[in-house]
């Protein structure tokens, strides 16, 4: 039996066949036509939505537009391989018209039209919520990491810097005695020529790292990023990267994507309030509920978000499912029209007031003002202030830990730099440097490493070595400095956390960064900057909010409301 064969390739055809026969009615195609023709792009304000009158002709942004939301939903994204399916993609040719772009005109287009992509993702919000796809309940933040077009090699810390340039100072000092014993000695490895060629390279690279440094001291910066400055080292569940922390919002029934923002803090502290109230207002609503893990448990984050209209729903570390919170106490007169009221301000004067409003009955109980204490400076740390740098490593070297506040770094009793790691719940500031105690036999604390957490107002502490010597000699180990300390009022309210909402956390958040990471592959961006960064983040978000806007009501139903 014969195989079927097809045409001819040389065959000539007298009525071609139309191009609209090869696009299925309920394609996907069909809806991004469809739905890029009815957006304003002047309103938008895409670069170029109007034609110029003279010269030569360019590409219609809404044609470009249309590319890129079909690359991204069918996983192409790079400009070139663009280029490639304008010729070689039947559906493409439908939807450009067989118009063929290069590569370089399709790249500009993403880069120089950044912000107004970004605005498209929220169209597209908003015609759906015309269909009530989304059901503004409430909502699910998370975060994830997503690697930036910047290697690891590529990104310094300080403690990294401070480590290179002691390094360089050794290989520095080990060169120079080399070239003052090379003319005394014969059969040398190396010329004096090569020495003076890795000297100098050495000097180049320190000089290099040590404006690094002054950089980031400068700008109170904990990191430099070379090839994206905007992106930051951060672990991830692979490991370390560079990269950024990119924030969503998802809908609590539709499970779509109602918000995100573009972060390169490495943890999920405190970003509540700032992804709640983009997705607020796009909402239009007076009050929004949301939920988040362990990892977004921030006191001052929750007071901020309550003050905001937002209830913050956050999965506490012992399972309980109430939070105390805390707002200044500042005794005003609060009238009927603000209790009732949902205007931020008008919410944010009645809890710090004392007065819970309306909208927060049943939410916060247990209302209670109270006095605590507030540290302020140790009497002994005010010396420190007026020390140089010479002076507080000179201090430290006695058995302590000297805090330098103005360049941010410990000086411990070995002479080394603690950098700044991270900040604890209860607010202190943790140094450390891994690299410096590895070498290290000083038992100066009783962390693995030289760990030393310290409060904003405090500037030396006593190392355990120290302490241990002074009880030996002395026996007096109670070192600790006197403090001078004032009270203040605050107001303590006891938030009521929503169990269904929290248990349903999981089945919200996870679900987008899945298809987006491992379905689609973008795991990773193409661009860099932050501006940059949140034009492909808009792609990525629609692209994902159009699959599932497919899949609750298909291509038929969408293409007849834009109609």
């Amino acid at each position: 039996m014969a195989y079927k064969k097809g045409e001819e390739r040389q065959q000539k055809v007298l009525f071609p066949d139309c191009i609209d026969d090869y696009v299925e009615e309920d394609a996907p195609v069909r809806l991004f036509d469809a739905f890029v023709d009815s957006l304003d792009m002047g309103k938008l304000e895409f670069i170029r939505n109007i034609p110029k009158a003279t010269g030569s002709p360019g590409y219609d942004p809404r044609d470009l537009l249309k590319l890129y939301i079909y690359g991204y939903f069918y996983q192409v994204r790079s400009s070139r391989k663009l280029a490639r399916e304008c010729k070689c993609n039947v559906e493409v040719m439908w939807l450009l018209g067989k118009l063929y772009p290069d590569f370089r005109t399709i790249s500009d287009f993403r880069k120089d039209n950044k912000d107004s992509i970004t605005k498209v993702f929220k169209e597209f919000n908003k015609f759906c919520m015309g269909l009530k796809l989304f059901s503004k309940s409430y909502i699910s933040i998370d975060g994830s990491k997503f690697k930036a077009v910047n290697a690891k090699d590529n990104n310094f810390t300080l403690n990294k810097l401070d480590d290179r340039i002691k390094r360089l100072d050794e290989h520095i000092t080990l060169y120079m005695e080399e070239l003052d014993s090379c003319d005394r000695e014969e059969g040398r490895k190396l010329s004096r020529e090569e020495l003076e060629h890795k000297l100098n390279v050495c000097k180049e690279r320190k000089a290099r790292y040590e404006a690094y440094r002054t950089t980031l001291e400068e700008s109170n910066e904990k990191q430099i990023s070379l090839t994206d400055p905007d992106a930051r080292l951060m672990k991830a569940n692979e490991g370390f990267c560079v990269g950024y922390n990119m924030q969503t919002a998802v809908d609590a029934d539709s499970h779509m994507i109602a918000g995100f923002r573009v972060t390169n803090s490495p943890t999920d502290h405190g970003q509540i309030t700032n992804v709640a109230t983009d997705v607020k207002k796009d909402y239009g609503i007076d009050i929004l509920e949301t939920t988040a893990d362990k990892g977004y448990e921030c006191p001052e984050d929750h007071t901020d978000a309550l003050a905001s209209g937002i209830v913050p729903n956050v999965i506490r570390r012992d399972g309980g499912c109430t939070e105390q919170v805390e707002f200044e106490y500042i005794g005003n007169t609060i009238t009927d029209e603000q209790k009732v009221s949902t205007n931020p301000e008008d919410l944010k004067a009645c809890l710090q007031a004392g007065v819970i409003p309306d909208v927060y009955n049943g939410i916060l109980t247990d209302m209670e003002i109270v006095e605590v204490k507030k540290r302020t400076l140790p009497t002994s740390d005010s010396a420190v202030l007026d020390m140089t740098s010479e002076q507080m490593r000179a201090k430290a070297l006695e058995g302590f830990f000297v805090r330098d506040a103005e360049r941010n770094l410990v000086y411990c009793p070995q002479g080394e730099i603690l950098r700044q790691k991270s900040i604890k719940r209860n607010g202190n500031i943790r140094y450390c440097n891994k690299l410096a105690c590895k070498k290290c036999k000083c038992k100066c604390t009783i962390s693995k490493f030289k760990e030393a957490d310290f409060s904003k107002d405090d500037l030396i502490k006593v190392a355990d070595t120290r302490r241990k010597q002074d009880a030996a000699n002395d026996g007096n180990a109670n070192l600790k400095p006197t403090r001078i300390t004032v009270m203040k009022k605050v107001v303590r309210y006891v938030l009521h956390l929503d169990q269904k909402k929290m248990d349903n956390r999981k089945c919200l958040s996870e679900h987008p960064f899945g298809t987006i990471k491992r379905t689609l592959g973008y795991y990773y961006f193409l661009l860099k900057g932050f501006a940059k960064v949140g034009a492909e983040m808009g792609l990525l978000c629609l692209s994902y909010n159009l699959r599932r806007a497919i899949s609750l009501k298909g291509v038929p139903a969408l293409l007849a409301a834009l109609r």
